[in-house]
């Protein structure tokens, strides 16, 4: 066959070129089909083996522990679908509401998961008595707010704000309705409902520092309470952030009815007559002064602190002293998982006994590791500005290198406020270690002493400590001053520190325990020790 005068003939010239080019346009089809077109690979839904990485370890028939981000158990999350690792807090809280026969009370600072008050409000309906407590900052819905009053919020109420409608604009028109308000918006669903709730301005007050507690009471028979507020970024993740996992916290369920009762008893100086209308409740100072009571739940002993106490009461018979008698009875090890760190009496006292062999490990969350105020910068060997106004006004001699803070996933926090000493005994609650815990805010310490507790905050502090950066950023070991003289120095010159108004203090205190820690540079430093 004569190729060169096939080629030449017009006619073949032109149906091989047209040939090749819808060759060409057919390649370059499937080549956008695969790249952008084909649907996403059907994923098999995951299983215990592809999930979950340890074996789960035994509870106590009493008091059960449960960790957001455990490695030994998954769930579903209700709200997103997303299959991840971790322990389903808010199932445990829902099936604890479902088993009521008589009450459920509950004192939360921040109410958010529509689950839980689904579950409450069935209750109330079938006949159980339901009542609520929250901090007055959240007592109102997003959907509630007026656009002018959105265009008034700082950048990071935005931001909150925007997570909302990741949340609740079911059908993502871009307005959250009356339906979907009442579908995931608390706040309007259970004033919907006619629940029975208050807030901390019962008591007649402006609600001046914090109700900070996070527990939940069955029938007086059952406590259940932790770290976690009610929320998504507390429990499972942010709902505009899939990879989100939710802020690092644990919870504990204690059947017992003398721990409900003097928990009842608690509630019960908050609550006064409810929404009755009389100024009778007590919050913070108000209350009574109440020493650490211990109890004995099966074979474990079980101690229980509530904030906060006057300055007046002895430091030993207040919270902040009940962790310090706890942590003065370590042997061999003590391990710190902690949001705040900001008492210097507490780094004092662990130096001493790391300096009689005691074995120190501590992760603070990152946005208040390196602060001025922090005690971590006292156990790196530099100066804080509290240690220079309440301690004893110097660094550790001996600076250590196991003091750090976890590297949690992008926007998530180490919310913990636990400690573990001697792998035998655990410092937990909605106490974090701060003056500002111990004296203004209204808050839950337990102390809990058994070996098979102990283990579950060991293997969580195991992982912790596994994913963790450790010592002090450059920068706070450029800005350290040499000297608390230098500190006083830097004070004059700055003249005389102005009055911190209740408002902005308060602003101060929200800031510490919301869903997103401030930046390490925000706020004056003597300001964010109010605030913690």
């Amino acid at each position: 066959m004569n190729f060169q005068k096939l080629l030449g003939d017009p006619r073949i010239r032109r149906n091989l070129m047209l040939g090749a080019l819808a060759l060409l346009g057919f390649a370059i089809a499937i080549l956008i089909y695969f790249l952008f077109l084909q649907p996403p690979a059907r994923v098999s839904a995951p299983t215990a083996d592809t999930l979950r990485t340890i074996e789960p370890l035994p509870q106590h028939p009493q008091i059960q522990v449960y960790m957001n981000q455990s490695e030994a158990n998954y769930y579903t999350d209700p709200y997103r679908n997303k299959t991840r690792l971790g322990d389903n807090i808010e199932q445990v809280i829902i099936d604890a509401i479902k088993s009521a026969k008589r009450s459920v009370d509950v004192a939360v600072q921040e109410f958010r998961l529509p689950g839980i008050a689904k579950a409450m409000i069935e209750k109330r309906n079938q006949g159980v008595r339901v009542r609520l407590i929250i901090e007055n900052t959240y007592n109102k819905g997003y959907s509630e707010y007026t656009p002018d009053e959105i265009a008034r919020f700082t950048e990071r109420e935005k931001g909150k704000y925007e997570d909302f409608l990741a949340f609740a604009d079911l059908n993502k028109d871009g307005v959250i309705s009356r339906e979907e308000a009442l579908e995931r918006d608390t706040i309007p669903m259970i004033k919907e409902a006619r629940l029975d709730y208050i807030d901390d301005t019962a008591d007649g007050t402006k609600g001046s520092g914090l109700m900070h507690h996070k527990f939940t009471i069955v029938d007086e028979e059952i406590v259940l309470t932790g770290s976690a507020n009610y929320t998504m970024s507390d429990v499972h993740g942010d709902a505009g952030n899939i990879d989100t996992v939710g802020n690092a916290n644990n919870f504990v369920v204690i059947k017992s009815p003398e721990v409900a009762k003097y928990f009842t008893e608690e509630f019960n100086i908050m609550w006064g007559d409810g929404p009755g209308g009389n100024t009778d409740s007590r919050f913070k100072g108000r209350k009574p002064h109440r020493p650490p009571r211990e109890f004995q739940v099966g074979d474990a002993k079980v101690i229980v602190k509530f904030s906060p106490d006057r300055r007046s009461i002895d430091y030993f018979s207040t919270s902040n002293g009940l962790i310090a008698n706890t942590l003065n009875t370590a042997q061999k090890s003590i391990d710190l998982a902690l949001f705040v760190f900001a008492e210097p009496y507490f780094g004092n006292l662990i130096e001493e006994r790391y300096n009689q062999g005691v074995k120190v490990r501590a992760l603070v969350e990152r946005g208040f590791a390196y602060r001025e105020y922090a005690t971590t910068l006292d156990m790196w060997g530099l100066l804080s500005t509290q240690d220079c106004k309440l301690g004893n006004q110097r660094p550790w001699a001996k600076p250590i290198t196991t003091v750090g803070s976890y590297n949690a996933k992008k926007g998530d926090m180490l919310h913990h406020k636990f400690a573990l000493i001697d792998n035998q005994t655990v410092i937990t609650g909605s106490h974090n270690w701060s003056m500002n815990a111990n004296y203004n805010n209204d808050e839950t310490l337990l102390v809990i002493r058994h070996p098979t507790v102990a283990a579950h905050y060991e293997r969580e502090y195991e992982r912790l400590f596994a994913n963790a950066t450790f010592g002090p950023t450059q920068k706070a070991i450029d800005r350290s001053p040499k000297s608390c003289a230098d500190i006083a120095t830097a004070t004059r010159r700055r003249g005389p520190a102005r009055t911190t108004t209740r408002k902005r203090r308060e602003r101060l205190e929200r800031q510490t325990d919301q869903a997103t820690a401030p930046s390490v540079e925000e706020a004056n430093p003597s300001e964010a020790e109010e605030a913690e």
